[in-house]
């Protein structure tokens, strides 16, 4: 959805009939313990973000079932809804990259506050 205003609260989500939430109001997390499923929750620990983790397999009656795919229509791990995001409004994201762009910027953490900063590390290393 384009409009972060037009985007379902929490208990109004599809995936949440599947994996219920127990606690509405911080970041719901829909992984699995792989390579490209650890980097989110990694992030989150680091930024010190409550969240809320569902096991998502990679099995098809996980990833390609009708809940899942109403949150990601790419049946790939990790999904996330944070229920308060741009202007308080519930978002649904995917793919980890964007998720960690987007929990990054939410955080004010690890991105710097230029182009330049995130890098400053690597390069004075040269």
């Amino acid at each position: 959805m384009s409009n972060p205003k037009d985007y379902p609260s929490v208990d109004q989500q599809p995936i949440t009939q599947r994996w219920p939430a127990k606690h509405p109001v911080i970041l719901k997390l829909y992984s699995f313990g792989i390579q490209n499923g650890v980097k989110i929750p990694i992030a989150l620990e680091e930024l010190q973000i409550p969240y809320e983790a569902h096991r998502v397999t990679l099995a098809e009656s996980d990833v390609k079932n009708e809940e899942y795919l109403s949150l990601n229509p790419n049946n790939k791990i990790p999904s996330t809804i944070d229920p308060f995001g741009p202007d308080g409004s519930p978002i649904g994201l995917f793919e980890s990259s964007a998720i960690l762009v987007y929990l990054a910027e939410e955080a004010g953490k690890l991105m710097g506050n230029n182009a330049i900063e995130p890098w400053l590390d690597t390069l004075e290393r040269f």
